[in-house]
């Protein structure tokens, strides 16, 4: 009872600490905490009406997202202070309550004591960086996050003391590293206190630009985050866009912009140019280069800003603007000069999103076709904008034309994309005859035809998966395999997302509140059931010959929380193409593969064995006659690695190259010829390629 009495106390403080707090905001701090909470409601709304799988918003849920938003802010637990994690717990079990009724009052209140935290923990590495670390004494650094928050301040420093400590060590060993080999501990010594102080000052210079750029994060890119905590109990593939974030999105799935063409990064305060676009207005001026320094900017010739030590995303939105409109930078070259630019703004393409064909021709100097596709891109806000659908069709009538005998289908890391576009494509291969089934349960559902599109390939089809092949890809991938249309090749099984997500724009029917724009909800309103009946949810596809992968299973849907379960539907009556020609083929396949895969597999899970023993080790000693033998041990370890890499070539290397590669060799296309030049499986999809035009 004298417990209860104290939490209505602590929780009547704290919320006229609150109202005291908003009563003194300026008003744009108003705003932005009247825009959090309309975000808050069309969410929640949006959610309960639409989203596939209603929740229990409950104490359960509560509990979960606390935990988790702690996770997002502080997850190796360096900030936070257990005596903060006491008193922020009184939140434990009200957030449902604050999700239902709109209310920022965790967010603001956990942020203000997180923002305080950054300032204290700042000051600490500052203060440790000053003097020497003792490598004489014997400690150990564990890389695995502790059950508990520091208890106190000097928890906290002995933390970061021992966090910094290994950073200064890895800077070290990798100092002496690039001098020369060692196997002498004396010299390894006398080279490692050497390094120290120059070793300290580069980690000093890492940790100032680390909090300089932590401390520039604004307050709505931590409540996106928050959002995005508590939305993601639904599904994993459930989020929220701010509007910064919404262009990003478009850009991904679009492959287009407007702008000038240059990706800049942060470094100390300044936009440095990291790459620019082929194509774009900055490539054809040749007047920016690599490294340059932007130091201002007008955005439209008029006013001019000086961009430095500003937001990186701010000065993103100076530089971009409509196509049409001018620029002018203010840019500082590698070798000091000063000159200014004036740039005419265009639609800017990411081109390595596009879909890319190339002709491989046989020794018997038969021609097939290689489509790689690397996502079914669309442009959410223009409809006539560019597409896959139109570009498949386009790459695949001009391979007609070079009279090919054959398609490989390239879906590997395709990550999916429009729902619509995989419909279109699929009839590419298939013709006007249902691609796939929705519903939000196996009573609700509804079969999409092909309704737009003739057959446009008749011919032997190869399609490459793995692991990664996800969403529209599984679409695209199962309706092949359903309808025994073509061999699917690759891992044992695809990513397994089975389910569909809708966009919807928060400023929707938002007549009362035009002042800003909210950013955008995509959310998972259906499942997707393949024409068999079954999902591909957490199962994927399965291939129907496997090659060796040395990808990661561990990031496939199965492995994420709230993942949603696996069901099926009733089948639809479908006419398969030749089922037993398939089979002969898939058997000349595995045969021919079987010797060598079994090697590979075998070399791939001895490098994986490596890696994880690199990848799973917990602790570092801090001491640096350890630190030598430590190193000593790498050292072989890498040697083995590449040796390894070196015996998996040369088994590659006994694979039979029976073809060669056509491909327009430009500037867009060298990192994937590099790529496809590498892939020593082509011999193999060309030799079932064969087997259907041989095979009766």
């Amino acid at each position: 009872m004298e417990n209860s009495k104290i939490i209505k106390i602590k929780w009547i403080i704290i919320g006229v600490f609150i109202l005291f707090l908003f009563s003194f905001c300026s008003s744009s701090n108003e705003e932005e905490h009247g825009k959090n909470i309309i975000i808050l409601k069309k969410i929640y709304k949006t959610l309960c009406l639409s989203h596939i799988n209603p929740i229990n918003v409950n104490n359960d849920f509560s509990e979960t997202v606390y935990k988790k938003y702690f996770e997002q802010l502080d997850s190796k637990k360096r900030f936070f202070l257990q005596k903060d994690i006491n008193s922020l717990s009184l939140y434990k079990d009200k957030i449902d309550d604050f999700w239902i009724h709109a209310d920022t009052t965790f967010f603001d209140i956990i942020i203000q004591c997180f923002y305080q935290r950054i300032k204290e923990v700042e000051s600490i590495c500052l203060d440790i960086l000053k003097n020497p670390f003792d490598f004489n004494k014997k400690e150990i650094y564990s890389r695995e996050v502790d059950s508990s928050y520091p208890n106190n301040d000097r928890e906290c420093i002995d933390k970061w003391r021992k966090y910094l400590k290994y950073l200064t060590l890895l800077e070290i060993t990798n100092s002496i590293k690039q001098k020369e080999k060692i196997s002498n501990r004396k010299i390894w010594k006398n080279l490692f206190f050497n390094a120290e102080k120059e070793s300290r000052k580069k980690i000093k210079e890492y940790v100032e630009e680390y909090f300089r750029k932590l401390k520039m994060i604004k307050k709505s890119d931590w409540f996106s985050i928050y959002v995005n905590t508590i939305i993601s109990q639904y599904d994993p593939h459930t989020n929220y866009f701010s509007p910064k974030e919404k262009e990003i999105f478009n850009l991904s799935v679009s492959g287009q912009t407007e702008g000038i063409g240059i990706e800049l990064k942060d470094e100390k305060g300044y936009a440095i140019v990291v790459n620019i676009v082929i194509g774009s207005p900055a490539w054809k001026s040749k007047k920016i280069d690599v490294g340059d320094k932007i130091i201002k900017v007008s955005k439209d010739l008029n006013s001019e800003e000086n961009i430095v030590g500003m937001l990186l995303e701010n000065s993103i939105r100076l530089i971009k603007g409509k196509k049409g409109t001018k620029v002018k930078l203010t840019i500082q070259k590698k070798n000091g000069s000063i000159e200014e630019v004036i740039l005419t703004r265009d639609i800017v393409e990411k081109k390595e999103i596009f879909a890319k064909s190339a002709l491989i021709l046989d020794n018997k100097k038969y021609k097939y076709g290689l489509i790689f596709l690397p996502e079914f891109y669309f442009n959410p806000e223009n409809k006539n904008g560019r597409n896959a659908t139109d570009d498949i069709k386009k790459i695949i009538q001009e391979l007609k034309k070079e009279n090919i005998k054959g398609i490989i289908l390239d879906l590997r890391n395709n990550r999916g994309g429009s729902l619509s576009s995989v419909i279109d494509i699929a009839g590419f291969f298939l013709g006007k005859v249902p691609i796939v089934q929705i519903g939000k349960s196996p009573n609700i559902k509804k079969i999409l035809k092909n309704n737009n599109h003739k057959i446009l390939w008749e011919g032997p089809l190869v399609v490459i998966v793995n692991e990664q092949s996800a969403s529209a890809s599984e679409i695209l991938s199962a309706a092949i395999k359903d309808y025994k249309r073509g061999i699917i090749i690759g891992s044992e099984q695809t990513y397994g997302k089975g389910t569909v997500q809708t966009i919807y724009p928060l400023n929707r029917f938002c007549f009362f509140y035009k002042k800003k724009e909210l950013g955008i909800l995509k959310f998972t309103m259906n499942k997707f059931y393949r024409i068999n009946g079954g999902s591909t949810q957490l199962k994927g596809v399965n291939s129907d010959i496997i090659i060796p992968s040395n990808g990661s299973s561990k990031l496939m849907e199965k492995y994420h929380q709230n993942s949603m379960k696996w069901d099926q539907v009733a089948p639809v009556s479908i006419k398969t193409w030749d089922e037993k020609k398939l089979e002969k083929i898939k058997i000349k396949s595995i045969n021919r593969l079987r010797k060598n895969n079994k090697l590979i597999n075998k070399i791939y899970k001895n490098m994986q064995l490596l890696e994880n023993k690199s990848l799973n080790k917990k602790t570092y000693s801090l001491n640096w006659r350890d630190s030598y033998y430590e190193n000593l041990i790498i050292k072989k370890s890498k040697k083995y690695f590449q040796k390894l890499k070196k015996y998996l070539n040369n088994v590659y290397g006994k694979f039979p190259i029976n073809y060669k590669i056509i491909v327009n060799k430009n500037e867009l296309e060298k990192k994937w010829i590099k790529n496809l030049n590498k892939d020593f499986y082509i011999s193999e999809y060309v030799n079932i390629l064969r087997d259907f035009n041989e095979i009766p």
